[in-house]
């Protein structure tokens, strides 16, 4: 007959599902707000970018791509979803999506009549066989959210969590 020998109260407390599940939870929140900083930090510095038009630098005032008034910026954000299983780093605000979705993959704009009339009021005269306008992608999400850096970062993170969940 065998006897099973040790502390086993200690050993239910480590492997206690809340207790992970809580580890677990605060660890997502820990990448996604990392995630999040990380994402408007890149915005900030304004590099690896596609310039900007003489047009668009006249209009706002200024040469820096994605900021403008710090909207886009402002809606950087994350969200922590499915009981910690997975993190959401991104934009989730009213119109900044749709302005976020065209600067991380670009974008060709139909010129519409309406659409000529406005730009040629406002300064920008578009050749008559000008159909199309193409603005080019100035992603700010991937090349953070797939670089090494944050990769091995959030690896990090989750290590030392599990670490202190599973600690004797």
């Amino acid at each position: 007959m065998s006897e099973l020998k040790g502390d086993w109260s200690k050993v239910q407390s480590i492997l206690n599902p809340a207790k992970l599940k809580a580890k677990l939870k605060q660890c997502a929140a820990k990448v996604g707000n990392y995630g999040a900083s990380q994402v408007k930090r890149g915005i900030q510095s304004g590099k690896n970018f596609a310039p900007l038009s003489s047009y668009t630098i006249s209009q706002k005032g200024s040469s820096k791509p994605l900021i403008n008034h710090g909207d886009l910026i402002g809606s950087v954000t994350y969200q922590v979803l499915n009981d910690a299983e997975q993190v959401f780093i991104g934009v989730k605000k009213g119109k900044e999506v749709n302005i976020a979705a065209v600067h991380e993959f670009g974008t060709t704009i139909t010129v519409t009549p309406k659409m000529r009339a406005y730009l040629h009021f406002n300064g920008l005269h578009l050749r008559k066989d000008t159909t199309h306008i193409y603005i080019p992608a100035r992603p700010f999400l991937r090349p953070v959210l797939q670089s090494r850096e944050f990769i091995s970062t959030t690896g990090e993170i989750y290590v030392r969590a599990l670490k202190e969940a599973f600690s004797l």
